[in-house]
């Protein structure tokens, strides 16, 4: 956390996503980050809304003067934990949103408290979200991006993966909605980053007709290898269930090493670099 002085009043600053704990400040956050990946906002508007959201001020109660706006944009230099900045070959910049969170920054919403996700001071991660709920959300995330990205109503989507995240939950505002979501995503970018499920996140593009292999199959072809039936597997929790396709894949790379594939052939085969499938290879 970093202190700041604006008209009178000292501000704690986060410098990173885990210093985010007020649930106020996060739905006012995501607003900003919406309005930018939407293209609402240009990056210096977003800069500001992202600023004001921290520091819980509104707009329209500040006296508008030139040094109150510089002030501003020099503690924005400061807020550069949501997103990062690409340099270009051509000279050109461009930002992106990236979200990491290492808890559940909304226990409880519309009156229900939904998933548990909260990570130790060891890193160690204490969750109730199930794989069912996990591979339900991230089926509607796409459904999500795609409707904001074109302007069109992203309700039934979002609805649809509060639901499934709150089962039961009413009354939440359009604002919540939307926290909703960035509050999954930076969860789900947080585990996708994980090396432990490296060979799970980080496969290759397919050749051709795209894989009908997704998350729901997932499910199914963990019941067939002897992980359970499909209703023990959907209870389980997130990491059990992520570490089970892990173990499947890593059987998978043994069982064509134990057929003569070679190292290559194994990797091209179940769309994985060479260098993740190597340390499997021996038996």
């Amino acid at each position: 956390m970093n202190k700041v002085r604006l008209n009178g009043s000292t501000y704690l600053l986060p410098a990173r996503w885990s210093d985010i704990r007020d649930r106020a400040q996060f739905v006012d956050i995501c607003r900003a980050l919406l309005e930018f990946e939407t293209g609402l906002t240009s990056f210096d508007e977003f800069r500001l809304s992202l600023t004001l959201a921290i520091l819980r001020l509104k707009p329209e109660k500040l006296h508008a003067s030139e040094a109150l706006h510089e002030n501003l944009f020099r503690i924005a230099e400061l807020l550069n934990f949501p997103y990062t900045i690409t340099e270009h070959p051509d000279g050109s910049r461009t930002a992106a949103i990236t979200i990491r969170l290492e808890q559940n920054l909304l226990p409880e919403a519309g009156g229900v408290t939904g998933y548990r996700y909260v990570t130790d001071a060891a890193g160690i991660v204490d969750t109730d979200l199930t794989a069912a709920q996990y591979v339900e959300a991230l089926a509607i995330l796409p459904h999500v991006r795609a409707a904001l990205s074109a302007g069109r109503d992203a309700d039934p989507a979002l609805d649809a993966l509060a639901q499934t995240l709150y089962p039961g939950a009413s009354g939440l505002s359009r604002d919540e909605k939307v926290a909703i979501f960035y509050n999954y995503r930076g969860i789900m970018d947080t585990i996708a980053a994980d090396p432990d499920y490296d060979l799970i996140f980080n496969t290759q593009p397919a050749k051709g007709a795209p894989s009908p292999v997704g998350p729901q199959s997932s499910i199914l072809a963990l019941s067939k290898a002897g992980f359970g039936n499909i209703e023990q597997i959907r209870a389980l929790d997130v990491y059990t269930y992520l570490a089970a396709l892990v173990q499947q894949t890593v059987d998978s790379i043994r069982a064509l090493a134990g057929s003569g594939m070679k190292t290559g052939e194994v990797a091209d085969r179940l769309r994985l670099d060479p260098e993740q499938v190597a340390p499997y290879m021996q038996n």
